[in-house]
């Protein structure tokens, strides 16, 4: 048999193999004729004799076929002659059995049965041996294998600074290609080794796939280590304020900052920055304030970083619309089916919602491409309240593990979402979320997996009395800070999240008045703890200058080109849930 064609890996589509008997020479022809006279001289009559010369084509089969058992069900193999006459004499034998085959017009068909793991051998034989002539026969070989590669990538826990090189290194078994963040991979003697001359962000997908098709899936976080972020919070409106923008630049300006968190989207569900997507404006959320290509390249000119927040699941605006529209499925409900209110925020948009999901990410995907350096997500969360009043449609069953894992699915494709840019992801999550992540749905130990870093927000003036054995939190501020930090710290253990907490620069009254000698109590104490930095907030924005040291670490504005966030497998909200452990603390 004369092959034509073939897959190098085994049946993928049509293969189509064509061979025919061997024809004889001259030589054989007239031996066989003068054979042939003598037996008639000798007064046996014999009719004359002559084998056709058979073309002999199969379609589906290769010589050398590597399966799944799924693949061995899906595949067709078919056996055709010329001339037609010849499919008589076709015989098909699998591991030495007789094959079940049926003719169909012009052809013969095998629809291979369920086969068991391992080695088969399928031999097609056409005719007879006649004489010294053997009958035309072609010997295929099919393993079955269900079995996934083995795949060991080598894990190395030290964070990678920003701009510097990763290699990422493992064992794989014999004869498997191997894919690092999509791209294919040397492997010699089952080893491989992929450098990245700058460390991507996130997510890093390494995959082994073996001669069936079967694949094996190792993920590992790409942690690029983040510098010592010293940052305070700007809303849309101070940005476009001189008398409150101008200070907070002057903060840059001497060294006291190198990062401003910038609203993209607040608290009331407005957004900030004139974007090009078009539901912001259809449901009366576009402020367009400011632009934000603008804001960044001045930010960036000053040697600062831009970090957007995204206030996610509180949104009024975005809850009020869906309401409206009778989209009551974009809307955490209540037990009796109606929009679920929790406290003053009013109406919560649904997690659980594959519109309200992709509404959020579309916003982190624009700043993205706009140049903001990370994306930090705030309220991702469920509401107050308890537990089995709640409703999200969307979510086969309600309990703390799935609202766990709805929180970690939306994390993994904000993520995604990122995927391609130089952005970083962080999330900002309630003080009691260490010690009560159950109360608002923000499992910190579980979340901080998909993130580069943590911000707590840990205010003095927000921690009841007796609060980590604190008598008077708001009255306490290094204690209280310190202690709570400490617990986030723990929480983040073994995931290389930063924790970067929010502190705070304002009064609450009637409680104490806030200034800074309560700034530096707090900063102080967040430095001992050896966390990524710090975030202030003042929702006036006006911040304390004399509490803010004056020696920010210079960080990298903006990161290298070469910086890209991998993405990550995003599973379905079922195959989440039990991915999601808990650790309380």
């Amino acid at each position: 048999m004369k092959r034509l064609a073939r897959d190098g890996r085994g049946v993928t589509g049509p293969a189509i193999y064509v061979g025919k008997s061997r024809p004889f020479d001259a030589v054989r022809a007239t031996g066989l004729g003068v054979f042939g006279a003598l037996l008639l001289s000798g007064g046996i009559a014999i009719l004359p004799f002559v084998l056709p010369h058979n073309r002999i084509s199969v379609r589906g089969l290769s010589p050398d076929n590597f399966l799944t058992p799924a693949a061995l069900n899906a595949i067709n193999v078919t056996f055709t002659a010329q001339p037609g006459s010849a499919l008589k004499r076709l015989r098909v034998r699998v591991d030495g059995q007789p094959a079940n085959v049926v003719v169909v017009g012009d052809h013969l068909q095998w629809v291979p049965p369920p086969l068991a793991e391992g080695r088969h051998r399928v031999v097609l034989q056409s005719g007879s041996r006649f004489l010294w002539r053997a009958p035309a026969r072609k010997v295929f070989r099919l393993e079955i294998d269900s079995v996934a590669p083995t795949l060991t990538v080598d894990d190395s826990k030290a964070p990678i600074a920003l701009d510097q090189p990763l290699t990422v290194s493992g064992d794989v078994e014999k004869n498997a290609t191997v894919k690092v963040a999509g791209r294919a991979v040397l492997v010699t003697k089952g080893k491989f080794s992929q450098r990245f001359a700058v460390s991507p962000i996130g997510m890093l997908r390494v995959e082994a796939i073996d001669q069936a098709g079967n694949s094996t899936v190792v993920e590992r976080r790409t942690f690029a280590q983040i510098p010592q972020l010293q940052g305070v919070h700007m809303s849309a409106t101070s940005w476009t304020n001189p008398n409150l923008k101008d200070p907070v630049m002057k903060l840059g300006d001497q060294g006291q900052i190198n990062a401003v968190v910038l609203d993209l989207k607040d608290e009331q569900g407005m957004v900030g920055y004139r974007s090009a997507l078009t539901r912001i404006s259809d449901i009366g959320a576009a402020s367009n304030t400011y632009n934000l290509a603008s804001a960044v390249a001045e930010l960036h000119a000053r040697k600062l970083r831009v970090v957007g927040r995204i206030v996610t699941f509180r949104d009024p605006i975005l809850t009020r619309a869906a309401i409206n529209a009778s989209r009551f499925d974009e809307v955490v409900q209540g037990s009796d089916g109606r929009p679920y209110e929790a406290s003053t925020f009013g109406a919560f948009a649904n997690p659980a919602s594959l519109s309200v999901r992709t509404y959020i990410l579309d916003i982190a995907r624009e700043a993205a491409k706009l140049g903001v350096d990370d994306i930090l997500l705030d309220d991702v969360r469920r509401p107050e309240g308890t537990l089995s009043e709640l409703r999200f449609p969307g979510l086969p069953e309600v309990s703390v593990e799935s609202v766990d894992a709805m929180m970690v699915q939306f994390l993994q494709e904000a993520a995604a979402s990122l995927a391609g840019t130089k952005t970083r992801l962080g999330i900002s999550v309630f003080g009691i979320a260490a010690r009560h992540p159950d109360d608002v749905g923000q499992n910190v130990s579980v979340m901080a997996r998909y993130v580069d870093y943590v911000a707590p927000v840990v205010y003095p003036s927000q921690w009841r009395t007796g609060y980590y054995n604190v008598l008077d939190p708001a009255n306490s501020p290094y204690e209280i800070v310190s202690r709570s930090v400490r617990q986030f710290t723990k929480q983040t253990e073994g995931t290389d999240a930063a924790v970067l907490p929010w502190l705070q620069d304002f009064s609450l009254p009637p409680g104490r008045k806030y200034g800074a000698a309560e700034v530096r109590e707090q900063i102080r104490a967040v430095r001992e703890q050896r966390t990524g930095g710090f975030l202030i907030w003042d929702p006036k924005v006006t911040y304390t200058a004399s509490a803010i040291p004056a020696d920010a670490p210079k960080v990298p504005v903006p990161l290298s080109s070469g910086v890209e966030r991998t993405a990550a497998t995003v599973p379905s909200l079922a195959s989440t849930t039990s991915s999601a452990t808990r650790d309380t603390g």
